[in-house]
């Protein structure tokens, strides 16, 4: 039997658990999926606007964005936080070199050296000869931990699942800021039509004031209607400089995301870029692999399931082996010859053997922080689950919205030409007139803003589906 125990050694093995993703139960299609769905190559998602400018803007934005480069150096961190810990599975040598010249006390007994320790360790003990002596050293320390019980595999094994997360975590900037900046190019779009929507309706207020004041000069109308309708055009000139002000932040909020700064940056003028409305609805068991949100967070699950192990093996004793190799002399000129060698190697061990309940407390909480990364990972999975269910309705509700829109606005047209013309013929006030003025334009404006809506819950569901990180992982 005693033969074995050295093989067991040599051996070694790991302690704690093995990582398992946890098995998650998904549905077998989305509620809110349509009937027929298309093929949409998310990678690109953002040319389904088929807008080179949109195109541009993300393309400087993946270069230049200040928190996509953050998480681009957060990466090499955890790499080399990686290369520190995967470094204690080899042996460290150190280099060492040592030059003394010392005198010693006339009045020191033969058996009495005092001083610094890391003087007296290495001075001669040698009291017969000069009061000034030489002592030189050159050589190297080695030390190899022998890793019986894996604590540093594991160590090692868990930084390198940090570093993956990592790698996770930027891919996941990435496609926030993909979205991000569509987004923010659509509302601007949005924001100049609607602008452009109620100039058009101011301009309509002034000719409905300038034709009240013609009747009521011509005796046609009372000044009521002159009042009423400068009130009107007083309510809609104001609501101009909020569009306006929405409209600046949002440029000026483009330009942070594609790294520049927000003086003078122009996007010129231009309509509510439209994608073909194409809705990729892959399988929901698809986002496991597609989201780097969830994909990030079971690399985290991974890691802290290596790090019970290593706090297992810290239960158990350490050996590592020593060595030292080198020459010493008390003549320079012998520094460098064979006779002045000197060496010591043999092994060594460290057992903690009482930590006052350190170490088991140390397990528990590796092994609490394992149960919370699992409901982590698990949440991350139902909330994507959650995203693109929310997306899917909001595009179809939108979508339906915009539909009863277009028909209001119709209706609502006719209504304001009829009612023109009944002020002009003297049949109605002009309340009447200014009241179908104001529903077709609230129509209008309803209607760019549904447009706008209903692309960004597109921008949205192909977020929510994982789409836009290849670009990054291809580069």
């Amino acid at each position: 039997m005693k033969k074995w125990i050295p093989l067991f050694f040599l051996a070694g093995c790991t302690l704690g658990p093995n990582h398992e993703a946890p098995e998650v139960c998904v549905p077998c299609h989305y509620e809110e999926a349509p009937c027929e769905t298309e093929h949409v190559d998310l990678s690109v998602w953002w040319h389904q606007f088929d807008d080179c400018l949109l195109d541009e803007f993300i393309e400087e934005a993946l270069a230049c964005n200040y928190d996509l480069q953050i998480a681009l150096h957060k990466i090499e961190e955890v790499r080399a936080l990686y290369k520190i810990d995967r470094s204690a599975l080899y042996p460290q040598i150190q280099g060492n070199m040592v030059a003394i010249r010392a005198r010693r006390s006339e009045n020191l007994g033969a058996d009495v050296i005092e001083g610094p320790a890391s003087i007296t360790e290495i001075l001669p003990t040698d009291f017969s000869g000069p009061l000034v002596q030489y002592f030189f050293q050159a050589g190297f320390d080695a030390s190899w931990e022998l890793d019986f019980f894996g604590k540093n595999r594991r160590k090692a094994e868990a930084a390198y699942r940090d570093f993956e997360a990592s790698q996770e975590s930027a891919l996941d900037v990435q496609i926030t800021l993909l979205s991000d900046v569509a987004r923010s190019y659509i509302d601007i779009r949005s924001f100049q039509q609607q602008i452009e929507s109620k100039e058009d309706q101011i301009q309509r207020q002034r000719e409905l004031l300038e034709l009240a004041q013609s009747r009521y000069n011509a005796g046609l109308t009372s000044y009521l209607d002159v009042t009423r309708a400068k009130a009107e055009l007083d309510a809609q000139e104001s609501s101009l400089p909020p569009l306006q002000e929405a409209l600046k932040q949002t440029i000026h909020g483009l330009a942070i995301l594609l790294g520049k700064p927000p003086e003078n940056f122009c996007v010129g003028e231009g309509f509510i870029p439209k994608a073909a409305g194409r809705i990729p609805t892959d399988l929901p068991s698809d986002l496991l692999c597609r989201r780097p949100d969830i994909r990030q967070a079971e690399r985290e699950l991974a890691a802290a399931t290596s790090r019970i192990g290593a706090a297992k093996a810290e239960l158990f004793p350490s050996f590592s082996l020593l060595g030292t190799f080198g020459t010493q002399t008390n003549v320079i000129d012998k520094l460098f010859v064979w006779p002045s060698r000197f060496w010591t190697i043999g092994p060594s061990m460290i057992w903690n053997l009482f930590t006052g309940g350190r170490l088991l407390a140390q397990i528990e909480v590796t092994n609490e922080r394992q149960k919370q990364a699992i409901l982590a990972y698990e949440k991350s999975i139902i909330d994507a689950l959650k995203d693109v269910e929310d997306r899917l309705v909001g595009y179809f509700k939108e979508e339906n919205r915009l539909t009863f829109l277009e028909e209001q606005l119709s209706t609502n047209s006719l209504l304001r030409d009829l009612t023109y013309d009944q002020y002009i013929g003297g049949l109605i006030a002009m309340d009447d007139v200014l009241d179908a003025e104001k529903g077709l334009f609230q129509t209008q404006q309803n209607m760019i803003e549904s447009q706008g809506t209903l692309m960004l819950q597109l921008v949205g569901l192909y977020k929510a589906l994982g789409g836009g990180w290849e670009c990054f992982a291809s580069r």
